[in-house]
């Protein structure tokens, strides 16, 4: 059976994350790729109106602080993983957003100012 281009196995991103955690340099080029897969697709899915490169990064930046800490006995990789990085999303869209209207009372303010 051929896999879909777009899917992620859960039991195969389980074993590469476990044997990332033993040996890193051997894994990461494959890690990498799952991951920027399932990244991808979740940004894609929930359209988040936030920069999708920056977002990325920072996704990346925030699993590799906290892969050390999966465990497959307290729950499936893919759901781990796809909960942190759907949270983080969450904080940057909020981030972004705040700032966005931060930006916007400021240019209102000066433009009643020069009125």
């Amino acid at each position: 059976m051929k896999k879909k281009k777009n899917y992620i196995d859960n039991k195969e991103f389980e074993a590469l994350i476990l044997a990332y955690k033993e040996n890193p340099k051997e894994n990461e080029d494959e890690l990498v790729k799952m991951f920027d897969l399932l990244i991808s697709n979740i940004i894609g899915s929930f359209n988040f109106k936030i920069d999708p490169d920056d977002a990325k990064q920072d996704c990346f930046a925030l699993i590799l602080k906290i892969i050390k800490n999966f465990a497959p006995k307290k729950g499936t990789a893919f759901n781990y993983f796809t909960t942190i990085i759907i949270n983080n999303l969450k904080l940057i869209y909020t981030k972004e957003k705040k700032y966005r209207l931060k930006i916007e009372k400021f240019i209102e303010m000066e433009s009643k100012k020069l009125d």
